[in-house]
């Protein structure tokens, strides 16, 4: 779900204690471009443990055996320019100052594209489901799930705890007991969480849950079963689609502030 390197940063971000498990991740993490190419035994010399020692700490983080682990890293060969189209890259290696001006235009204008007045009347709806859901659950993955850890911090304070979780197990369990009760948000600005994960996306579906989708791909047909649509702009040229799927999100939160004040005032003002 996340990537291997999202899972190794929140394991050395968050754990208190900086024991041998600790001192791997961050061996991995410093030679984590070069990881596709190593062996067990090179990678537990990369960061001085033996290979018993490595394969255990393969374990600690959920994998079965070293061998689940390498495919994790084998899936991960993403690179920085691949968000990037060539124009735009080749704008960049020969004009800086061009290339951020033309990277701040499409921000603005898939800004600009974000939350139509329909949108708008979709987020009031949401917001009574919001209230009432017994469960409020969150899936998305790749870079898509850190605006869903953004939407956990901004919902636990207004009383509501968005349930999100990484890894693929986690996800699937997760959909296994949601129930008719229980509010949903997926996130995928290009549809591609529905036919890479549709074993989750039909566990959610199958289980009655209300499901919201904020999306940029209008033919998706896994949207003619969603409650609910919020259009994250139009276009993630270049990466940017990101920046609507965000304020979308933040427009969410805001909103449930508003609407939680209604009637009462959970926030003490100063």
């Amino acid at each position: 779900m996340g990537s291997l390197a999202d899972l190794l940063l929140d394991y050395v971000g968050s754990t208190r204690v900086h024991d041998a498990n600790y001192e791997i991740a961050q061996g991995l993490l410093r030679n984590y471009t070069q990881l596709a190419s190593m062996s067990l035994r090179q990678m537990a010399d990369a960061c001085y443990v033996s290979k018993a020692s490595f394969s255990r700490f393969c374990r600690y983080l959920g994998f079965t055996d070293f061998s689940e682990f390498k495919g994790a890293v084998d899936g991960a060969k993403y690179r920085v320019t691949d968000d990037f189209s060539r124009s735009f890259y080749e704008e960049l290696m020969s004009d800086r100052d061009a290339a951020l001006r033309t990277h701040r235009t499409r921000v603005i204008d898939v800004l600009n594209a974000t939350l139509r007045d329909d949108d708008l009347e979709v987020i009031d709806e949401v917001m009574e489901e919001l209230e009432s859901a017994r469960r409020i659950a969150f899936f998305s993955h790749h870079f898509l799930w850190h605006i869903g850890r953004y939407f956990q911090g901004k919902m636990l304070p207004l009383g509501r705890y968005v349930e999100l979780y990484q890894s693929y197990a986690h996800q699937e369990e997760l959909a296994s007991q949601l129930g008719r009760d229980d509010l949903v948000f997926i996130c995928t600005l290009n549809g591609s969480y529905f036919p890479n994960y549709r074993d989750i996306a039909e566990r959610i579906f199958q289980s009655g849950a209300k499901v919201v989708v904020l999306t940029q791909n209008r033919n998706v047909w896994f949207l003619n079963r969603a409650d609910y649509v919020l259009l994250c702009g139009t276009s993630n040229e270049n990466d940017v689609g990101k920046y609507a799927a965000l304020l979308t999100i933040d427009q969410l939160a805001l909103s449930y502030m508003r609407h939680m004040q209604v009637g009462e005032d959970p926030i003490e003002k100063g």
